[in-house]
């Protein structure tokens, strides 16, 4: 799954945290507006009624009550206002009558409104209208004393402003409101995330990719990095931590090499010394053969290079190498009567020295290793004739190891090439002629190959590495 950058988590969660504070803003607004948009229509309501009762009084006592409509509908224009109505009291009636123009008749529910003392507001709010009545309370106090027209007591109703308003005006003047109030909010969160970009570009993404940068040619030059180049705390303490990590890498890779020195300088002496004593141990049996001088070293060297240009990988040719100088271990159980008679063998003193195939296979077999693996069964194998006509088991073809049947045939010519005490050394065309003979037989047809393809060099190396050089 691939992993967002940082700038897109970022907006996303910016995106997240405007939504939900819009709606709470706009949950808010919603709730409050109808409030907010009362309270201000009805105070102006108020305010108006409370000019309308101060012009009545005025009018009143100057006696000019009969001009009080020009006076009302002038306040209606100036005020937006669709209507203004005057109810008077019960009391109000009794003393000086009812009067027609711009009075609205008291029936029983306007008593009970009046009878409240509060202002009263019916909101019509599928015609955008309002309609409200309020009290016109009797009062001795101040200029406007009421008690000296109407014979009322202190603090009874006289009666109610019943004024009407269209509020169209009103909300749309709250609608722009919040039309800006939200366009500043959004210009105000626009601005946050740019500058939040800004940060997030200068302070965070672009030192990480630094640091990254930076960590790494500090690692390739061993060099600390420069820690005065990025700006904020936070990542001067990360260089400082990587530059810390940097020189414990250094230091343990330097120690790790030094380790791997000595491993490798310690595995050429396990392997040096693994070689000799695999080669002292073959000599073993070559100090008590008369006839076999430095023959273990000849086929130690002869079945190595048979393997490379046979096509062997370097770890066979280094196992070929180090197991076949025991591939004759075995004779160390045979009589020095039998291993060493200058004549040839009788029926029984063969059948005798047959079995050393087995002792040297007896002798190697128990071990886990794979070069004392690989001699066990170069050792008990490489008697073996290719077609099936060998000893000790009768294996053929491929049922014998590619090691026992190359050190077969650099055993046999050897064994040829030099000189025994039953016999002189062969020439070189002899020796071709019975690898030919033998191909097939003896000797792996394509090992056989490779032997006469490099014969020239293979009796040099016998010749130089002779008992009598």
């Amino acid at each position: 799954m691939k992993k967002q950058s940082i700038k897109k988590i970022t907006l996303t969660r910016l995106l997240q945290v405007f939504v939900v504070a819009m709606l709470v803003i706009v949950s808010i607004g919603t709730l409050s507006y109808r409030m907010f948009f009362e309270f201000i229509v009805e105070n102006k309501i108020i305010s108006i009624s409370e000019i309308v009762q101060a012009g009545l009084t005025s009018h009143m006592k100057a006696g000019i009550m009969d001009k009080r409509d020009y006076f009302l509908r002038e306040i209606s224009s100036v005020y937006d206002i669709e209507s203004i109505k005057i109810i008077r009291s019960d009391a109000v009636m009794e003393q000086f009558g009812a009067s027609a123009s711009f009075e609205k008749k008291l029936n029983n529910n306007l008593r009970m409104i009046l009878d409240k003392k509060e202002a009263y507001f019916q909101w019509n709010n599928k015609n955008n209208r309002l309609e409200a009545i309020v009290p016109y309370i009797a009062n001795s106090q101040g200029v406007l004393n009421c008690l000296e027209c109407h014979h009322v007591a202190d603090g009874e109703v006289l009666g109610a402003v019943d004024i009407s308003i269209n509020t169209q005006s009103y909300q749309d003047f709250l609608f722009r409101n919040n039309y800006i109030i939200a366009t500043v909010l959004l210009v105000f969160a626009l601005v946050i995330i740019l500058n939040m970009f800004h940060v997030i570009e200068r302070y965070i993404r672009k030192p990480l990719s630094r640091i990254i940068d930076d960590g790494k040619k500090a690692y390739e030059s061993s060099q600390d990095i420069q820690s005065d180049v990025y700006e904020s705390q936070e990542f001067e303490d990360v260089v400082q931590n990587i530059n810390k990590f940097n020189q414990n890498i250094i230091e343990k890779e330097k120690e790790l090499l030094a380790k791997n020195v000595e491993l490798r300088m310690l595995n050429e002496e396990i392997e040096s010394t693994l070689k000799e004593t695999l080669f002292a141990m073959g000599q073993m049996e070559e100090i008590r053969s008369l006839e076999t001088k430095r023959h273990t070293q000849r086929v130690a060297i002869l079945s190595a290079l048979i393997a490379k240009d046979y096509g062997l990988d370097r770890q066979k040719i280094k196992l070929i190498e180090l197991a076949s100088p025991l591939h004759d271990i075995g004779k160390i159980g045979i009589t020095d009567a039998v291993l060493n008679k200058p004549a040839p063998l009788s029926d029984e003193e063969f059948t005798l020295m047959k079995t050393h195939p087995g002792l040297g296979y007896e002798m190697l077999r128990h071990s886990q290793r794979a070069i004392l693996q690989v001699a066990a069964s170069i050792a008990y194998e490489h008697h073996e004739r290719y077609d099936g006509t060998g000893y000790p088991q009768g294996l053929k073809a491929e049922e014998i190891t590619v090691f026992a049947r190359i050190v077969a045939i650099v055993d046999v010519i050897d064994a040829l090439l030099s000189q025994r005490v039953y016999k002189d050394i062969w020439p070189l065309e002899k020796v071709i002629e019975l690898l030919k003979e033998e191909k097939g037989k003896h000797f792996d047809p394509k090992i056989v190959d490779v032997v006469l393809e490099n014969i020239d060099e293979y009796a040099l190396i016998i010749r130089n590495l002779s008992q009598e050089i």
